[in-house]
């Protein structure tokens, strides 16, 4: 990242958790990718962002910048094992390039910016009520059943505010959105 783009992004992120979780997400406008241009950059990849313990953390796809990047590749594993002994699959349709010699389906798909977030919450709070995070792009299908999986399993409430919509994942398995993502 530039350092501005970053220095925008938290903005722009912060803004978001700031107004959502004080109750008033009419106020929130979600903003898309094409907005960010005027600041030199043309942004097509996915950030996500969080918040934890009053800590904003963003994270682009497959990315191991943080300092907790060993454990947060741990939870991933963690994550994705749960996911498969709970019948998950992982499509390789939500794959938009080829894949590199030392990449799997599913290696590719766990290193989606938001499950990176979520698993990044996760070990912040190993047992949290209620997970929120912050997508620039559509979160696509493979993380949209993932994310639903993974408030069942884990019992804990996953919003997910992406370019479309925000998406309240409920401890039941089932998103607000009825699967119309």
């Amino acid at each position: 990242f530039s350092l501005e783009l970053e220095r925008v992004l938290h903005l722009f992120f912060y803004d978001y958790f700031s107004l959502g979780s004080l109750g008033h997400d009419e106020h929130v406008e979600v903003i898309p990718a094409n907005r960010i241009k005027r600041f030199g950059n043309n942004v097509k990849f996915g950030i996500t962002c969080t918040e934890v313990n009053g800590q904003l953390v963003c994270f682009k796809a497959h990315d191991r910048s943080h300092p907790k990047s060993a454990e947060i590749y741990a939870e991933l594993d963690r994550l994705s094992n749960e996911l498969k002994e709970y019948g998950h699959e992982y499509e390789s349709s939500w794959i938009t390039r080829p894949l590199k010699y030392d990449e799997t389906i599913e290696s590719v798909l766990c290193g989606h910016s938001e499950k990176l977030a979520i698993a990044f919450n996760f070990i912040q709070n190993p047992r949290p009520t209620f997970i929120q995070i912050t997508k620039n792009l559509r979160v696509c299908g493979e993380c949209h059943r993932a994310t639903k999986l993974i408030a069942k399993i884990r019992q804990c409430e996953i919003i997910v505010r992406d370019a479309n919509r925000i998406q309240h994942f409920y401890k039941n398995g089932l998103c607000s959105c009825q699967d119309h993502f």
